[in-house]
């Protein structure tokens, strides 16, 4: 942005298509906020108490935006009928995604027993989806966490760098 030089990542739109939500500040730091840019004025704006909190999303309804504080060690709620942040889940928690309906957040736990999980938001209800444990990830960030339209994880696998794989995909 323009007119702040700190550094933003973790773009996301809103459903509408109207704001996008983002990290501002330090990558995943002490320095980090929620910030969001509305596109109808330009104007940028913090969501209050969101210090120290980076990867936001969106829910699909717009109620919600999902963020994790600096440290990984848990994930929180924005509610924006409420205006305040609570804790869904303790415990290690990256590359979050909302369910296709929004009943749900999956997340990567790692890097002991490493697993996708699902947290139901209306009961905080956490489930195992997969486990992982014989499943060395890779990525960037030491891995990633995606979600196929029918909310399937879609993972980053390590195979090794003997092999090359390509794949051609043919949408009908």
């Amino acid at each position: 942005m323009p007119e702040d030089s700190q550094p933003q990542s973790d773009p996301n739109w809103s459903p509408d298509g109207n704001k996008i939500v983002f990290s501002s500040g330090a990558l995943y730091g002490a320095d980090s906020a929620v910030r969001v840019l509305d596109l109808s004025n330009h104007q940028i704006s913090t969501l209050p108490g969101s210090h120290a909190l980076f990867a936001p999303k969106w829910s699909p309804d717009g109620r919600y935006i999902v963020a994790i504080p600096e440290n990984s060690l848990s994930l929180v709620l924005f509610d924006f009928q409420t205006h305040k942040w609570s804790e869904l889940r303790k415990g290690i928690a990256a590359w979050t995604n909302w369910s296709r309906d929004g009943r749900y957040v999956y997340f990567l736990h790692w890097p002991d027993n490493p697993a996708v999980f699902r947290i139901r938001i209306s009961d905080r209800r956490v489930e195992r989806v997969v486990d992982l444990k014989h499943f060395p990830l890779t990525g960037f960030f030491a891995g990633w966490l995606g979600l196929t339209p029918d909310d399937s994880p879609l993972l980053l696998h390590d195979i090794g760098s003997q092999d090359i794989y390509a794949l051609d995909w043919e949408a009908h």
